[in-house]
């Protein structure tokens, strides 16, 4: 029998891989000291559908009317004290209309960016599979929607 635990909600969370040309839309978090680079996206509300919290994400954080097209990757964020447990969904989708701007400013979001490809892989990425999102890219987005598993970093 396992160690009662307190009773929490897991975070949903979406996030979306938007590609213009060689270059795919990022958002830089400033957080605790630290700066990292997240795939733009959010919480899902109650009674939200996932494509329509992405949506809705987008256009607040970014200013981009979007359109969600296909599950990409699940994984969760779960640290070995279990103090926090995120699901996060990570959906493909393409730009509607807008330009990409820091539409809010919620004193974590720092930047909104098109980084090129090649800069990817040096980035500090959250949760972190830069390996698997760039053999996706590279598969055109063909390859089936894949569990990543745990991917907790502190």
């Amino acid at each position: 029998m396992s160690a009662a635990r307190p009773e929490r909600p897991i975070r949903i969370r979406v996030g979306g891989v938007f590609i213009q040309g060689q270059s795919i839309l990022l958002v830089r978090h400033q957080k605790g000291g630290r700066s990292y680079w997240l795939l733009p996206g959010g919480g899902v509300e109650y009674g939200e559908g996932l494509a329509e919290a992405l949506e809705r994400e987008m256009q607040e954080e970014c200013g981009l009317a979007v359109r969600v097209k296909g599950l990409l990757f699940v994984n969760e964020s779960l640290p070995p004290d279990r103090h926090r447990h995120i699901v996060n969904l990570t959906f493909l989708g393409e730009v509607l209309s807008g330009e990409a701007h820091l539409n809010e400013d919620d004193g974590v979001l720092a930047e909104v960016a098109w980084v090129p490809r090649s800069e990817l892989p040096g980035l500090t990425f959250f949760p972190n599979f830069k390996q698997r999102l760039l053999e996706a890219w590279d598969s055109g987005f063909t390859l089936p929607a894949a569990d990543l598993g745990n991917l907790w970093e502190s």
